[in-house]
């Protein structure tokens, strides 16, 4: 085994751009994932590239609004009440990070972040080895009430101060964006400067490339334990015995990843956080443009000749069941936005749902462990997973082969809560 060898945990979007990374650094690269890489996190994901997302989940006012949002069961947001530790001291440090100070500190690393990844996003979309359906449109945000007029402009306005390109657009010139709808909202903001992509087909194609440049992949392969001499992990231990050798350690591995921490003594707050989304082939009809839908939280990206539509985010605990009163309410947000966009839905819709990891302060996960030596960590994204996905990858490449990083790690250390 080479000195330069790294064991990468986790096949998403982190763990396949970081294997993609490292491999161009010369490092020796295996990739280990509990399923087959068919159907994961980042596979369902809204696609969007969102420089325009600056502002962490932890932010005044969410505390309020989330309270108001557990009344209703249909709401964008849910709780599942449980007496449970890790729940209880995720939710005391999430309101503690809920404050302007917070914010204020955050956006601009998260603007960094999320525009290095839309630039890696278009450097990866140049090679002929990739089509995954990169487009440069932006994104709308529209709005129903005066009241989230106001929150969208104040975005807006803090947009300005970062350098952001955004424009607060009325129902006529909205039209001009998007002439095939026929909204029925107040007006939206419009962030020039995104993008979004196809991430099922990033996925496949990544991993394509990845076999044919020589990384080695260990699917249906659930690592359950560690081997620890000193400060080195030395082995891993798969659920069927399997003893696997290692040199160094990158665990991607999203809501699991502090279950995975806890065989090593180590705790990070991380609690999962459920989304659903369907996919619309071929519809006749369709926004041009990516969009959120303010008030409901509901995305909708064009993919291709397709339509994704997702949202919710459900602190439940991991389980495969499916909130069809959560679903029901991202689909009947849809006609109270756009007129004539009819998006068929019944029983037998396939829907896909998935867990983001969600930290308290709606800043992920990046670096190196300070008990274990050959062991980093990129997790923790929330809902941005596919948008920081590059971003994150680069940078644990530069911090194992010790490079300068592109962005200061300190709002990404691992033990910044006590």
């Amino acid at each position: 085994m080479k000195n330069n060898s790294i064991h990468i945990i986790g096949g998403g979007i982190v763990g396949l751009c970081s294997a993609w990374y490292l491999q161009k650094e010369g490092f020796e690269v295996c990739i280990i994932d509990r399923y087959n890489l068919s159907n994961g996190t980042s596979h369902g994901n809204a696609g969007m590239i969102v420089p325009s997302h600056f502002i962490p989940m932890a932010s005044p006012g969410i505390i309020a609004q989330g309270l108001k949002w557990l009344l209703s069961n249909k709401s964008p947001f849910f709780i599942k009440p449980r007496l449970n530790l890790d729940l209880m001291q995720w939710l005391w440090r999430f309101y503690r990070a809920a404050n302007h100070q917070h914010v204020e500190t955050c956006m601009p690393v998260l603007y960094h972040l999320n525009e290095w990844s839309k630039q890696l996003y278009k450097e990866i979309s140049l090679n002929p080895d990739f089509d995954f359906g990169f487009e440069e449109r932006g994104l709308l945000m529209l709005y129903k009430t005066e009241k989230q007029a106001r929150e969208e402009e104040e975005l807006a306005e803090k947009a300005h101060q970062l350098g952001v390109n955004a424009a607060i657009m009325d129902l006529p010139r909205l039209k001009t964006l998007e002439p095939e709808m026929d909204l029925d909202v107040l007006g939206g903001i419009y962030f020039p400067g995104d993008a979004h992509l196809y991430p099922n087909r990033f996925i496949r194609q990544m991993i394509a490339a990845l076999k044919q440049r020589g990384v080695q992949f260990l699917v249906n392969t659930e690592i359950v334990d560690f081997n620890v001499s000193g400060r080195q992990i030395t082995s891993l231990t798969s659920r069927s015995g399997q003893e696997i050798k290692v040199q160094n350690v990158l665990l991607t591995t999203g809501a699991w990843t502090g279950h995975l921490l806890k065989k090593l003594g180590i705790k990070i707050h991380l609690i999962a956080g459920k989304g659903y989304s369907i996919t619309i082939k071929k519809p006749g009809l369709r926004p041009c443009i990516p969009t959120l839908l303010s008030e409901a939280k509901v995305a909708l990206t064009p993919m291709g000749d397709d339509l994704r539509i997702g949202g919710t985010l459900e602190l439940s605990g991991v389980s495969d069941h499916i909130n069809q009163r959560r679903l029901s309410g991202i689909m009947e947000s849809i006609p109270a936005y756009y007129r004539n966009l009819e998006v068929p839905f019944s029983p037998s819709t396939k829907i896909w749902q998935g867990y983001r990891p969600c930290t308290p302060d709606g800043m992920p996960y990046i670096g190196k462990s300070s008990q274990l030596s050959n062991m980093i960590l990129g997790t923790g994204h929330g809902t941005m997973g596919m948008s920081l996905g590059p971003a994150t990858s680069k940078l644990i490449s530069q911090i194992m082969t010790e490079q300068d990083t592109e962005i200061d790690l300190h709002a990404f250390r691992l033990n910044r809560f006590k």
